[in-house]
């Protein structure tokens, strides 16, 4: 199990950086266009392929000029949701793997405590096989404290990392807010954190106050956070 583990944890520590440092790439390729698109006259136009031999009308550059201010959010939304997947995908697979150890008599998997799954008798699927494939989807289901308070109990023992897993979990919950309630912080959020109030990084580094009713801003402070807190996370579920 040890190799298994500690080998799903290295390649998340090299996804994590290679994302981070692609996140930097497109906020530069912004920053670059940005201080350009200035130089363009406004009645320049573009004409983007959108499909085979089918372009778009004509788009004025003072048109695009328009969403300069709104990008930089789009970019942070995007990467940020691209390290939540991350998160999602490393549990996923943690569980995988702790599930196989189980039933392959190597470790018991006593976190996962009594599950109820289905079986079909009517497939010549082998009913092991059916077993990982529903405990595993089901798995993807759980919320998300459940889930990651089964994988934590089992590879965290001195339950380390506080703060790190209250990090990734309002960053999990923030994914959730601007997916469904346009980034407007709500009840279920404040609920769920057992907070009435939360703090977010703003472009220096200042911590800034949230509430009920308060629109999310990124920024890439905040975002490395996230980033830093996953990979410390991941460092005390390493087996040893």
């Amino acid at each position: 199990m040890k190799d298994k583990i500690n080998k799903r944890l290295d390649q998340s520590i090299l996804e994590a950086n290679v994302l981070f440092k692609e996140f930097l790439a497109a906020w530069v390729m912004y920053t670059i266009g940005r201080n350009n698109l200035p130089n363009i006259a406004n009645d320049t136009a573009i004409s983007p392929c959108v499909g085979y031999k089918q372009r778009f009308e004509p788009i004025p550059i003072a048109v695009i000029k328009r969403f300069v201010t709104g990008y930089p959010h789009f970019v942070l939304e995007v990467y940020q949701g691209k390290f939540v997947y991350l998160v999602n995908q490393l549990m996923d697979d943690l569980f995988c793997i702790l599930l196989d150890e189980h039933l392959g008599k190597t470790r018991p998997f006593v976190e996962l405590k009594t599950q109820q799954v289905k079986i079909d008798f009517s497939t010549e699927e082998d009913l092991i096989t059916q077993l990982k494939e529903n405990c595993a989807r089901d798995f993807t289901f759980y919320r998300y404290s459940d889930r990651l308070k089964i994988v934590n109990n089992a590879l965290n023992l001195s339950n380390d990392g506080h703060d790190e897993l209250v990090n990734i979990k309002k960053h999990i919950l923030i994914r959730n807010v601007l997916q469904h309630s346009n980034g407007v912080v709500d009840n279920h959020m404040l609920k769920e954190l057992g907070l009435k109030e939360f703090e977010l990084a703003d472009e220096q580094g200042k911590m800034m106050t949230y509430t009920k009713g308060d629109k999310i801003m990124l920024s890439i402070p905040e975002l490395y956070s996230l980033m830093s807190s996953f990979l410390g996370i991941v460092q005390e579920w390493r087996v040893t």
